[in-house]
């Protein structure tokens, strides 16, 4: 009887979580939202020689355009009012939805795209895993994922939270261990300069809302660069070594003594994880894995790699016997497979034509200009006709919307006729 019980409650869950993903979605397809793609997939990319031509070609492929809208959906900030699409749906359909979806709406609000460190995995079921940034550890659950997903890995994802439990909101990108400390390097330094920008009160969360984005984009653009020259000016590649381990206790008690190891809390009787230490001037990135008969070392240069060895195997010369050397370059760890073009939509969804979405970008820009918004101190573009401060703002605002329609115009997307909003405000 219980578990009829527990087996109703999931599915009403699954069933809520699917209407309210498609309204969500629906409501992303309104023509003053889509106007807004181009500009957003433009700040998304992160590659200043990417143009608003590229888009014309119609090759983002169906993986890409995927990552891209969701955090199109979560993240990005639109232009007219600085909400993001899942805040704006809340705020202007949330008197339409129920009490379940209210919920999830609002942990979707509040989700973030971070990268994990995978501490347990159960295949085809459930993932535990660790926040490499706030240290946070979650449990979640994908079938299809964690039979692709291994422990130690990085993952790059963003957890939703359904009900009681947490999944994975659209695609789950894989990366080695070695890559941890690569992306932990490139946060800790844009945080900084992005604190700098907004201030000292910015939190961890604030920036990978904000600016998170840029790790994915890094992170890609050194996996797809097999000549990338790490900080210390090596070339990046994932080099490996692999040793037989004839006195098991011995090797262990040798590898606890060494200062620039640190071992993982998660160790386990069949496993015993290590990461390097930055101690001294010869820095070593990377990981160490030991089990009953066999060590591993992982790091990301050659260089690295024979450093590693050389205090390895002075440490431990009469536990262990090396077999072999790998040299893996990085564009082995990408899935190249996908690569069907997933073609930008040139009219949203339910509009016919060009007349339709004109009424409904004018009937949209009717209400905006009685909107209070963020970007003008939560007061409506009208009352900001009031001051001249507020005119001065809001002439920033509409220019940037001009400029954001004209992409959208060259690009062939939907776009509005600004002018008529300076004739709504009277705005010369």
């Amino acid at each position: 009887m219980t578990e009829s019980v527990v087996d109703i409650n999931e599915y009403k869950i699954d069933q809520t979580d699917k209407e309210l993903r498609k309204k969500l979605v629906d409501y992303s397809e309104r023509p003053e939202i889509q106007s807004q793609l181009g500009e957003a997939f433009y700040i998304w990319k992160n590659d200043p020689d990417f143009t608003s031509e590229d888009l014309d070609e119609d090759e983002i492929d169906e993986l890409t355009f995927e990552k891209f809208y969701d955090w199109f959906l979560y993240d990005y900030k639109l232009i007219d009012s600085e909400e993001r699409v899942a805040e704006r749906f809340y705020s202007e359909e949330g008197s339409n939805l129920s009490a379940s979806e209210k919920i999830l709406i609002k942990d979707w609000i509040k989700s973030i795209h971070s990268f994990f460190e995978v501490l347990e995995v159960v295949p085809g079921e459930k993932c535990v895993m660790k926040d490499i940034f706030s240290g946070n550890s979650l449990e979640v659950l994908d079938k299809a994922s964690t039979k692709q997903i291994k422990k130690s890995d990085i993952i790059a994802a963003r957890p939703i939270k359904i009900g009681n439990q947490y999944y994975f909101s659209g695609i789950v990108s894989l990366y080695p261990p070695p890559f941890k400390n690569l992306i932990t390097e490139f946060f800790d330094k844009e945080f900084k300069e992005y604190k700098k920008l907004y201030g000292k009160q910015k939190t961890k969360f604030n920036y990978l809302k904000d600016w998170g984005f840029q790790i994915g984009a890094y992170v890609e653009e050194t996996a797809n660069n097999p000549h990338f020259v790490t900080p210390e000016g090596h070339e990046f590649v994932i080099a490996i070594a692999d040793y037989s381990v004839k006195e098991y206790e011995k090797c262990i008690k040798k590898l606890e003594g060494i200062k620039s190891l640190k071992e993982l809390s998660d160790k386990t009787e069949e496993l015993r994880a290590f990461s390097w230490e930055k101690i001294g001037r010869n820095t070593i990135t990377g990981s160490l894995e030991i089990e009953k008969d066999k060590l591993r070392i992982e790091c990301y240069s050659i260089d690295m790699l024979a450093l590693a060895k050389a205090k390895i195997e002075t440490q431990c010369k009469d536990s262990i016997t090396h077999i072999k050397d790998t040299i893996k370059e990085l564009d082995t760890f990408i899935d190249k497979s996908q690569n069907e073009p997933k073609k930008l939509k040139k009219l949203p969804l339910g509009v016919k034509n060009k007349k339709e979405l004109d009424n409904e970008l004018d009937n949209h820009y009717d209400k905006w200009v009685t909107t209070p918004l963020e970007v003008l101190g939560k007061i409506s573009p009208k009352e900001a006709m009031k001051s001249k401060e507020g005119r001065a703002k809001l002439s920033l605002v509409i220019d940037e919307l001009e400029a954001i329609y004209e992409q959208a115009r060259k690009r062939g997307e939907p776009y509005y006729d600004v002018s008529k909003l300076r004739k709504k405000l009277k705005l010369s």
